[in-house]
Parts: C-alpha cells; structure tokens; sequence
C-alpha cells in the first residue's frame, strides 16, 4: 500500500518510538500482571480442593471469553477514543482480578478470569490500533517491534513476580498486584497523547465502494498468527517442558531457565525483525520467519543433551520475529475502515492457536511419541506458512480486489 502524503507528513522513527513510550510502559505493566496467573494454578487448587482438570477451567475461560469479543471489541475500538478505550480495558481487568482475589469460592475465580480475558482483549487491540494510528510506512515495522519487546518484558517477569509473591505471601496478593496493575492502566490512559484524532490514510470511518474487505488480507495473516500461537502452547508451554523432563530429566528450574533463555533471544529477534522488516517489507519476513521456525523446530528431533536442547530453542527463538509484525502486516493489508474487524479476527485466530495446541500435541506425545509431536508442530507451521503466502501473494491480491 503506497504511502499517501498525509502518512509521510507524521513523525518518523525516533520521533514515533517517544510518542509511543509511554504506551509501551503501560503494556509492560500489563503484560506482566495477566501472566501471574499460570503460577498461582498450584496455590488455588490446593485452597479450593478441586481436580486438575477443573483448576485448568480459569486458565481456558480466558482465552474463551476473548474468542467471544475480540471482534465485537475492535469494531468498537474503530468507533471510539483510544485512551477511552485503553482505560475501560485496564478498569475490566482491575475488576476481574478484585473479584478473583477475594473469592470465597472457585467460581468466582472462574468469574473474575472471565472479566480479565475482556479487559486484556480490549486493552491489547487497542494498543495495535494506537501503535497503528501513529506510525507511518516507514516506522511501523519498528514500532512494532517494540511493542514485540515490551510485551515479551512483561512476559518475562510476569511468571517469576508472580510466583514469588505467591510463594511469600499468598496467590490472593499477586491477583491484587494485578488489579492494581489495571487501575493504573486506567488511571493513566487519559494521560497519553491519544491519537484518534489522527487519519493516517485519509480514510472516513465508513468503507466506501473501493474500500472492500477481501476474506484473503484478513485470513492470511491470521492464519500466521494462530500459527505463532499454536507454536506458543504447543511447544513452549506444552512440548518442551515435557521433553526437557521426561528426556533429560531437568528439574523445573532448568527449564524454566531454558524458556527464559528463550524469550532473551525473541525480544532480540524482535528488534532484528523490525529492522529487516524495514527494508525487506513485512510481508517477506513475517512469511520467512514462519517457514525457518517450521525448519529449525525439527532440530529437536536431533537433541541428544541439555546443550542440545538449549542451542536448538535459541535457534527457534532467533527466528521468531513475533506475533506484532504480523499486527502490522494487517494494518499494512487492510484499509482503516476495516481495521477494528481485522484485528478482532486476527486475535481471534490468534486464541483459537493457543487453545488447541496443547490439546494436539499433548495428543500426539500420549498417542505415539514426542518426535510425531515434533513432526505433528513442524509440517502444521510450514502448511499454514505456504497456505499464508499463497494468499497475501502480491498476484492474488491484486486479483481479489480486481
């Protein structure tokens, strides 16, 4: 999409990244508390008496609720103020995690997770529609791959905060860190220089004749993201943890230290990807990254030590450029009429990705073994990577909009 004189008439780089600073101090937050949660899991089994199966229910709701409202929530973060919208999802965050804290009984955990997954839904689209509204062509390659890095912080210290809170205190404390968290967000949000205001195409909030929404510019890059999703759970959260157990016996410790290595080497992919991104184009490395990730994943069938282990997941990760570039790849594909059901969908797609990854290989392991798990992750990625390709393709777009 050819830049118009109104989007080269914004800030460029440096100017951008300050202008979204703020933003991205508030994602951290954020990101950090909604990723306490897998931690506490042991804690509130214990204190409710309830099986392993019915604990997992307030980790499943949250994404649940989320394949309810993402699309509802991005049409109404299209037709609404950003900071407005920011704040009401940092407010409906706050609420659930009060609401799970003091719970008397398990369903009100269940309750209060629900409200969290619809406050993170609306406040994580609206950060990629505030991203979106005050980059250009050029910066938003980079942009992105800050808001990348900033997310992988707060992913970083969310688990390690939020279990030693719990294990000093109790699991009820580091939910109230996390309604504290949300207030903050939004407290803050009328703060920050809220974009709205600005059109960056020139474009009215009604499509127009030549403003269509082809299924292919929503599709393709969400079928990337559901695939960076399922090699989220599928691998990182479900995957390797068992292979690191079961097959070179590591202790939680270990692996915990092999995922954490893991997430140092994505935010520098992040910030590569952002950079090739800029003068490669998106398209190409968002499509790249996914085929490398569906070749370098097979490196696990030929592990044989933790070295192995360790040198085959930082491969994984340095290939990894991240869910955000495809967040830019949509904005970059779709008119900004469309861009609330675009994203809405691409998040969507997104959830469904990390909702049935574990399901599969878990599958896979139980059923046949982990080099068919493997083998199961790797040929899903690089189906949907050459699925993806053949529909952002330059020819086949130009044919569905002719």
């Amino acid at each position: 999409m050819a830049p118009t004189a109104t989007a080269l008439s914004r800030p460029q780089s440096p100017a951008a990244a300050a202008a979204i600073a703020p933003l991205l101090i508030v994602l951290v937050a954020i990101e950090t508390g909604v990723t306490f949660f897998g931690t506490l899991v042991p804690q509130i089994q214990q204190e409710f008496g309830v099986s392993a199966g019915t604990v997992a229910l307030a980790l499943s709701v949250y994404h649940a609720v989320r394949l309810v409202i993402n699309v509802p929530a991005g049409r109404l973060i299209a037709r609404s103020p950003l900071a407005r919208m920011l704040g009401a999802g940092g407010a409906v965050l706050a609420v659930g995690a009060v609401l799970a804290a003091l719970a008397p009984v398990f369903p009100a955990v269940l309750a209060g997770r629900v409200l969290m997954g619809a406050g993170s839904a609306v406040f994580f689209i609206t950060t990629q529609f505030w991203i979106s509204k005050v980059a250009t062509p050029q910066t938003k390659a980079r942009l992105f791959s800050y808001n990348q890095l900033a997310a992988l912080t707060g992913s970083a210290l969310g688990p390690a905060l939020g279990g030693a809170v719990a294990g000093l205190l109790s699991w009820r404390y580091a939910m109230a860190i996390t309604a504290v968290v949300g207030a903050l967000a939004f407290l803050g949000a009328g703060a920050l220089s809220d974009p709205s205001s600005r059109n960056s195409a020139g474009e009215t909030s009604t499509p127009g004749a030549t403003d269509r929404l082809h299924v292919g510019l929503v599709l393709g890059p969400g079928m990337i993201m559901m695939a960076l999703f399922f090699f989220h759970g599928g691998v990182l959260s479900t995957l390797l943890p068992l292979l690191a157990a079961r097959r070179f016996g590591l202790g939680p410790a270990g692996i915990g230290g092999i995922l954490m290595l893991g997430t140092v080497w994505r935010a520098g992919a992040a910030l590569v990807g952002g950079w090739l991104a800029t003068w490669l184009g998106t398209r190409r490395v968002v499509t790249m990254s996914l085929a490398l990730m569906a070749v370098t994943i097979l490196g696990l069938h030929l592990a044989d030590s933790t070295l192995g282990l360790v040198v085959v997941v930082s491969v994984m990760s340095w290939v990894n450029v991240g869910g955000s570039l495809v967040t830019a790849l949509v904005t970059d594909l779709v008119p900004e009429a469309h861009w609330g059901t675009a994203l809405g969908v691409n998040r969507t797609l997104a959830d469904v990705g990390a909702m049935i990854a574990p399901l599969l290989v878990g599958f896979a392991i139980d059923r046949w073994d982990f080099s068919a798990a493997i083998s199961l992750v790797a040929a899903f990625l690089f189906a949907v990577a050459v699925a993806a390709t053949t529909l952002i393709s330059p020819r086949h777009l130009h044919a569905a909009r002719t």
